[in-house]
């Protein structure tokens, strides 16, 4: 074609148009190339191109749309700065692809970026898999004179049907990486880099794995413990009449950075735990008994070890009506629940805290029959949870309308073990657990609180709304209190016209009154193209924040 005009806008509508002096396609090759372009845009030009080429089906090797940016640099009095990225895409083949960007920062320098992406066939060693390599790379700092790289790998193997293989390596080459270069995850405390190896035989009711992580810390990061390794296994006996026995044995090396004031070591932990169903079509009855024995092999402390015990009763009777609510018919479920716990009474005070946490006291964790997270911490039990659950199901769809759960814990003794061991005094019960969740139509509520009758208030509180008749018209409420901060959120989208939606939101902190992320934006869509603009305030920490503005141009099928 000669002096030719080409869109992929409706017949009548030229909102962008491609002109060329000459276009040439070749459908057997599925090789499209046209000389002398240039792109217009509502009657304007904005880009000229002596040569282009493209693919008419599938995809192809070529210059992707390359992105355009200003910043304030961090760490230098360079004033405002300009990036520019110019990514090239490489189609390799179906199974693998290559991006190759030059990002080019005015106050930095040239930066190289790829990124390989494969997936993995079937070989006489591995069922399939996938695998991921990206790399950023900048020879000279301008401003520090040092060398800056960013890797981010990832391979997940499927060996067998029992056997998976993970390995992500995610690295920096120092800890301000993402400010100065990236401008993205400023607020990130470290990096993690894992092998994760696994074997799962459900025939055998089998599990073997090995799990093993490093940690980098960036931007002002604190460290953490790390698993250096973790080798666990269990095996599952399933008995008759319901009854079932599980074997587990756990070690794991514990390793900090600031091992100084960090007590390290070695931690094995062995668990039997025998259990029983026993139901029918009114009721459920699991009785259960756990036995373990923790040993600790410690670098800078004296070597520790735990035998205890525990006992449970999880009991539920199982109700249910028909009911007609708006005249839609509906299944309402009714069960009561009574669970009981007992451990005995152990100072573990002596012993290291590598991954216990106190549970947040929610609806599932006063049935769990642990205070603690983890296993440095088993705290004594002797007591009865008494809980009520309803739902409301709708008999055609079996869809959930609404679902209702409350439950409260009374102890039997008046001591219980705090976060460092320590055997200290109690009251006889715990906070009311409720929860409420809500779904109708286009309408979903849910709300879980913490009630503490002793103080007659509320101490912890999650609670959300959200209307979305569509994904360009919705809106989201939030409030979140854990009894430590408070905050509030609010989200959502509104058309004002078919082709224009306006959009933003905010999550703020009522405890310090920080306004912890907030963004507004405006997006205009219509058959041929797409504009948005998004602006996006992140709070980083203190007094910093990171401010974006995104600017995207969409012109469909180009």
């Amino acid at each position: 074609f000669d002096s030719v005009s080409l869109t992929l806008c409706p017949v009548g509508n030229t909102d962008w148009s491609m002109k060329a002096d000459q276009i040439m396609i070749n459908t057997a090759a599925n090789i499209a190339t046209a000389e002398d372009v240039t792109v217009e845009f509502l009657g304007v030009p904005i880009f000229y191109l002596p040569y282009y080429q493209w693919v008419p089906k599938g995809r192809s090797s070529g210059f992707l749309t390359p992105s355009l940016g200003v910043y304030d640099e961090s760490s230098a009095n360079e004033g405002t700065s300009y990036q520019v990225k110019i990514p090239y895409y490489f189609n390799i083949a179906p199974n693998r692809d290559f991006l190759l960007t030059l990002n080019q920062l005015s106050s930095r320098g040239n930066v190289i970026e790829g990124k390989y992406r494969q997936l993995i066939a079937e070989t006489n060693y591995w069922k399939d898999g996938r695998l991921e390599v990206e790399g950023h790379y900048l020879n000279e700092d301008d401003i520090t004179s040092d060398k800056r790289w960013f890797i981010d790998s990832k391979i997940n193997l499927l060996v067998n049907e029992k056997t998976n293989v993970n390995i992500k390596t995610n690295r920096v080459s120092d800890s301000n990486y993402f400010k100065d270069i990236a401008h993205d995850n400023t607020s990130a405390s470290s990096l993690l880099s894992e092998i994760d190896v696994s074997y799962n035989d459900d025939d055998r009711n089998l599990t073997v794995s090995g799990f093993a992580e490093t940690e980098q810390l960036i931007n002002s990061g604190s460290a953490s413990y790390t698993r250096a390794p973790e080798l666990s296994i269990s095996k599952n006996f399933k008995g008759m009449n319901n009854r079932n026995i599980d074997l587990s044995l756990v070690s794991t090396k514990f390793e900090h950075k600031s091992s100084d004031n960090n007590t390290t070591g070695l931690r094995t932990h062995a668990q039997i735990k025998l259990e029983r169903l026993i139901s029918t079509n009114a009721y459920s009855l699991t009785p259960s008994l756990n036995l373990s024995t923790t040993d600790y092999s410690l670098d800078n402390s004296a070597d520790q070890n735990r035998s205890i015990y525990s006992f449970e009763v999880d009991s539920k009777l199982l109700l249910e009506r028909e009911v007609s609510i708006f005249s839609t018919d509906l299944v309402q479920t009714l069960t009561p629940r009574l669970f009981y716990s007992y451990a005995p009474k152990k100072n573990q005070s002596a012993l290291p805290s590598f991954d216990s946490t106190d549970k947040d006291g929610s609806y599932e964790s006063l049935f769990s029959g642990r205070k603690f997270t983890g296993i440095d911490r088993i705290s004594n039990a002797n007591n009865f949870t008494f809980g009520l659950e309803s739902d409301f199901i709708n008999e055609e769809t079996s869809d959930t309308y609404l679902s209702l759960k409350t439950a409260q814990k009374f102890y039997l003794d008046d001591q219980d073990m705090n976060s460092d061991g320590i055997l200290v005094t109690r009251r006889k019960y715990s906070d009311i657990a409720t929860s409420i969740d809500l779904s109708l139509n286009d309408f979903t509520f849910n709300n879980s609180l913490q009630y503490d009758p002793e103080a007659n208030k509320i101490n912890k509180r999650d609670s959300t709304m959200t209307y979305q008749p569509n994904p360009r018209k919705f809106l989201t409420l939030g409030h979140h209190d854990d009894g430590k901060t408070e905050s509030a959120e609010f989200s959502g989208a509104y058309p004002i016209t078919q082709k224009i939606h306006i959009f933003g939101g905010v999550n703020r902190s009522l405890t310090d009154s920080i306004t912890n992320r907030k963004n507004t934006g405006i997006a205009y869509e219509s058959c041929c193209w797409a504009l948005r603009v998004e602006y996006l305030k992140k709070h980083i920490d203190g007094n910093n924040y990171d401010n974006v503005t995104n600017f995207e141009l969409v012109l469909k099928g180009l």
